[in-house]
């Protein structure tokens, strides 16, 4: 790998970002968007389990749905995001 101008740190080649780009087939979201919204919460874990996917690709399909509108970022955590169905989210109580 060599490094970024800068010293940003190294990049990748177009080989090497290849071999590290998962694409996410358009079967497993359609899936993933039928199933999911029954749920209370999901977390990356709770879809790789699922689906039988690894964590990065749940963390992939979880975004992509997110981006859609179908779910929504709940708790923001680096190590395990939290997402809710658009339908279920809770609403804070009047008077806060």
């Amino acid at each position: 790998m060599a490094r970024q101008k800068g010293g940003k740190g190294p990049t990748r080649s177009l080989a090497e970002q290849a071999r590290y780009d998962v694409s996410v087939p358009q079967e497993l979201i359609n899936r993933a968007k039928r199933d999911l919204v029954r749920e209370q919460y999901l977390t990356p874990f709770k879809v790789a389990q699922r689906y039988n996917v690894t964590i990065s690709t749940a963390r992939k399909v979880l975004k992509m749905l997110e981006a859609e509108g179908v779910l929504v970022l709940f708790t923001p955590n680096r190590r395990s995001p939290v997402y809710v169905p658009r339908d279920k989210v809770p609403t804070a109580p009047k008077g806060l």
